[in-house]
């Protein structure tokens, strides 16, 4: 089975504590990646975008635990807008190469992040009429000002109706997390949020998953520049310690054998 996850800098690994592989590309057992796999155009240099970790970050570990292949397509500033878009092209990409047994599980950033087409350069993902690559963008005081966080607290709800859909509809099993927003509050109150199957969320919430467990297990806080968090990222203990409990809860919630 594949285990084919996503997410930003808190699935990908992007903690001081952890040591950089600027060599590594496919030859990881755990981040078996070709140069356009997960359809990635982000905000990065190359160097950047494709940096690896020979650390255990999270889907390392949960995918040893399982004895899974396990691909990973978190990138680090990622938009949910983003990652909608590269599971889906990166389930395409697997089955294409007779890789469709999947499960998939994928750890929700920032509502406050979206993704922009940018014109000036050529993104091999888009139609060829329409050249152009994608760019994440945070929310500036400007935009706040005039749209408010309404309409990306209902985005966000959209982004994740979608990707249910689309892979109930191919049959995938699935997890979906939250990283380090607590969102539960605000995604409650959105008209869309009925049309939510809750059965595949971490604790049926969005809460923040996994910044609370790490905080609440080790008494620390995302901003504490400890053994648990670095610049506001989650060390290799934590990524060990956040795989181990994913593995757990997998176990007891789903019949994947």
């Amino acid at each position: 089975m594949i285990l084919l996850t996503n997410g930003d800098s808190w699935t990908q690994g992007d903690s001081p504590s952890q040591e950089l592989n600027w060599e590594a590309t496919k030859n990881l057992d755990w981040y078996d990646i070709i140069p356009n796999f997960g359809n990635n155009f982000g905000i990065c240099e190359d160097r950047i975008r494709y940096k690896f970790y020979d650390s255990d970050v999270w889907p390392k570990v949960l995918g040893r635990k399982l004895g899974f292949e396990t691909w990973n397509a978190g990138r680090l500033g990622d938009s949910n807008d983003r990652i909608l878009r590269t599971t889906i092209s990166s389930v395409d990409y697997l089955d294409s190469i007779g890789k469709t047994n999947l499960f998939v599980v994928i750890g929700m950033t920032s509502m406050f992040r979206y993704e922009n087409f940018n014109n000036h350069s050529q993104n091999r993902f888009n139609a060829k009429d329409a050249p152009g690559k994608y760019i994440n963008e945070r929310i500036g005081p400007r935009e706040w000002l005039e749209f408010g966080e309404k309409p990306l607290i209902h985005k966000t709800c959209l982004n994740i109706i979608h990707l249910q859909n689309f892979l109930k509809e191919r049959n995938i099993p699935y997890l979906i997390f939250n990283c380090f927003d607590d969102m539960d509050e605000d995604i409650q109150k959105d008209s869309l949020f009925k049309f939510i199957d809750l059965n595949n969320i971490y604790n049926r919430d969005f809460k923040p998953h996994f910044r609370d467990f790490i905080e609440q297990k080790y008494s620390t806080s995302m901003g504490a520049g400890d053994d648990y968090f670095q610049m506001a990222h989650p060390t290799d203990k934590s990524h060990i310690a956040w795989g181990v409990n994913l593995h757990n809860y997998i176990k007891e919630n789903y019949e994947l054998f």
